[in-house]
């Protein structure tokens, strides 16, 4: 399978993502487990999850998709795989995430606090792709970009992405990034 590069990261990658958003819920653990080998059987280096995952997302099933992919990430060579997953924000209000009682940001304390759970659910020592699940539209930018730097000057993330955000937002954060100097979205 061919591999490219995601935005201006080392990250090289199938040109497929394997999405796990029903792992823990339309899809069991051994169903899961089966289609993630499959999947790596046929190429697919690239995963990708979601700290509120799996969908619909509750409070009772928040991180088991992290967990029941992280079990089967101890099958494979940590270094075959390229792990993408997700910072739960504010969501703008549309939606309230299940998770550290509904009043998640973008902001140094949620940051950190998600992605040690995210490492302690998926069992590794690093992410490859950490994104923002939903733009914060209350906490100023470059408050969430210094949050994420951190993460990656810690070396518990390598690069950064961003979901669900528009072309302002994207255009924004990164022009704030490079300005400060701070690592910058390579992906949305």
């Amino acid at each position: 399978m061919k591999h490219r590069y995601i935005g201006r990261s080392g990250l090289r990658v199938s040109p497929i993502c394997m999405g796990t958003m029903s792992f823990g819920t339309w899809s069991d653990r051994n169903e899961s487990f089966k289609i993630l080998e499959t999947a790596f059987d046929r190429g697919i280096n690239f995963f990708d999850t979601a700290e509120v995952y799996p969908v619909p997302p509750s409070a009772e099933t928040v991180g088991l998709t992290e967990e029941i992919f992280g079990e089967w990430i101890k099958t494979k060579p940590r270094d075959a795989l390229i792990v993408a997953t997700k910072v739960a924000g504010a969501a703008s209000g549309w939606f309230v995430p299940p998770i550290r009682q509904g009043l998640t940001a973008i902001d140094r304390h949620h940051v950190e606090l998600a992605v040690e759970g995210s490492l302690r659910r998926l069992g590794i020592d690093y992410i490859d792709l950490y994104q923002v699940h939903w733009p914060d539209t209350v906490v100023p930018i470059d408050e969430s970009m210094e949050a994420l730097d951190r993460l990656v000057q810690a070396g518990k993330v390598r690069y950064l992405g961003t979901s669900n955000e528009n072309a302002y937002g994207l255009t924004k954060s990164n022009t704030i990034s490079d300005y400060e100097g701070w690592a910058r979205f390579e992906s949305i």
